[in-house]
């Protein structure tokens, strides 16, 4: 495994560990902490020796359990022969041994003795990225949701949020009696009612109560023994382990409601929100992880990735260069902040801004995606598929880049090339509607109008505000005689602003067919207009 940064610790500081590689990780340090990644049925002592070598960094957990521990020896003893800088975050308050102060060097020491231990995390990433660059490396950056793919058009927006579900408060009615005194049978028959109604009232809260308190949310329950950071930290560690976005969602809320402070916690959760689509629920994460590491630049590029998706271009481009300002290592963020300026049409800004990605980190797929889109646009064929062929060279399941492919063979007329990129992406990721309205638009040119449909049928259910798809529909029971169906997609198309000009000029067209000259007249000049 590639990593960075070798974290030593001693079992007795696990706790402390795991919340050092989790915002290491973070905030795009590569980490290698045992005994998660030694692997199963390898030697341990081998493995030990093999990550330390390859480490650029050794973070000792300096403590007093540490500091008497035979193993922490021969780790730092080895550290040192092979010259990894060892950085000792010391979070007991005393002095190293004999032994270890003869190996560590006094020049990176951290003090994390004084509570909060999330300041010293963010000041301990600082002194890395430090170290990195005065070794003239860079430390790899964690890789994001792909980028749009080759349309010209943003992604859908999600569905607004579900509104939350009203926490009703049932409050006591006290009904007050006033009764004349001169009417003792009202009053003796008002006790007797009032007796069955209590016994009613106590009936139901025995018989009831526990069915409606069941719904009343409550923090999960801590194991005897386990400190609220602890229990955290563990739901925190399963959710790495997370099958979809929803379970690492509902994981990480139970670590947050257990310890609000970590901020690499919140980046986490709003990474899943990103991949849900849910931009704003990962705004909200993201600005409470600003709060909480304000040098986080792996934040504040997921924040402008957000706001990019929200068409607030302006906002993330502030996000992007901020970013930038507090890594300018960081490969990613210049890859995001291209994007942006193509959006902007600023293609040479663009363009510089890949190649900078590029040169930082050459294994950076994302960035060779990117860069071959712009190259399509710009007509530079030869140019975008040496790009995506790189892309994809580099990460095979970068669904983007095979429909990028795609559509760049569908515009060179190579449609069992197309086909073939867009059933290695349909598998691959999250809009697949994109993935079947490309594929669709294959068999549409191949005069496979069924399979078309059906494709585009497929689409318009998985985003039913997906205008291409209507428009490419259209086109198609255009073709096979089914000219009300084909009306009835165009001016659904037209109505969510889906390239305007093509489809006045099809319904236009078929306006003429039908003989209604005027609709025919209004739609032609439209189209011409807006050409």
């Amino acid at each position: 495994m590639a990593h960075d940064v070798f974290i030593s610790y001693s079992v007795k500081d696990k706790t402390t560990a795991d919340a050092i590689c989790a915002t290491l990780e973070a905030n795009g340090i590569r980490v290698w902490i045992a005994p998660r990644d030694v692997m199963p049925g390898s030697d341990w002592g081998e493995s030990i020796i093999e990550a330390i070598e390859q480490s650029k960094v050794m973070i000792l957990v300096f403590s007093a359990n540490s500091n008497a521990s035979p193993q922490i020896k021969r780790e730092i003893e080895r550290s040192v022969n092979k010259g990894v800088t060892v950085v000792p975050f010391r979070i007991d308050d005393i002095l190293p041994s004999k032994t270890l102060e003869y190996f560590i060097s006094t020049q990176h020491w951290l003090d994390a003795f004084t509570p909060p231990l999330e300041k010293h995390l963010d000041s301990l990433v600082s002194i890395l990225h430090s170290i990195f660059t005065k070794q003239g490396g860079v430390a790899a950056a964690l890789k994001l949701k792909p980028l749009p793919p080759e349309e010209d058009e943003a992604p859908a927006h999600p569905a607004p949020p579900e509104a939350p579900v009203a926490r009703v408060a049932h409050h006591d009615k006290t009904i007050t009696l006033k009764v004349p005194t001169w009417k003792v049978l009202v009053i003796v028959l008002g006790v007797l009612v009032g007796a069955a109604l209590a016994g009613g009232v106590v009936w139901w809260l025995v018989h009831r109560g526990p069915a409606a308190q069941a719904t009343v949310e409550s923090k999960p329950v801590l194991p005897p023994g386990t400190s609220a950071e602890e229990a955290a930290n563990e739901y925190f560690q399963k959710s790495k382990a997370a099958q979809s976005p929803d379970e690492k969602i509902t994981l990480i809320t139970k670590a947050i409601e257990l310890n609000p402070k970590p901020g690499y916690y919140y980046i986490q959760r709003g990474r899943a929100y990103l991949s849900k689509q849910e931009y704003q629920k990962a705004i909200t994460d993201l600005d409470k992880a600003v709060e909480a590491i304000p040098n986080s630049f792996i934040a504040y590029n997921l924040r402008g990735f957000a706001y990019d998706a929200l068409d607030k271009q302006g906002q993330a481009m502030i996000e992007f260069n901020k970013a930038i300002s507090l890594n300018p290592a960081y490969a990613e963020a210049y890859s995001n902040r291209g994007f942006v300026f193509y959006e902007n049409k600023e293609y040479d800004k663009a363009l510089q801004d890949y190649d900078k990605a590029i040169a930082l980190d050459p294994k950076l797929a994302n960035a060779y995606n990117n860069r071959g889109f712009l190259y399509a646009a710009q007509g530079k064929v030869d140019q975008a598929l040496k790009d995506y062929n790189q892309a994809i060279a580099v990460d095979p399941k970068l669904r983007d880049a095979f429909i990028n492919r795609g559509n760049l063979y569908l515009r060179q007329k190579q449609y069992d090339a197309a086909l073939i990129d867009f059933n290695q992406a349909l598998p691959l990721g999250w809009r697949h509607a994109i993935t079947y309205n490309a594929r669709g638009e294959v068999f549409a040119a191949k005069g496979d109008f069924e399979w078309a449909r059906n494709d585009f049928n497929q689409a318009i259910t998985l985003d039913p505000n997906y205008g291409k798809a209507y428009k490419n529909r259209g086109r198609v029971y255009a073709e096979t005689g089914e000219d009300e169906k084909a009306l009835n997609d165009f001016t659904k198309a037209i109505f969510l602003n889906t390239d305007l000009a093509e489809t006045y000029e099809l319904r236009g067209k078929l306006y003429k067919k039908r003989g209604d000259e005027e609709r025919a007249r209004n739609d032609l000049e439209k189209a011409k207009a807006l050409k």
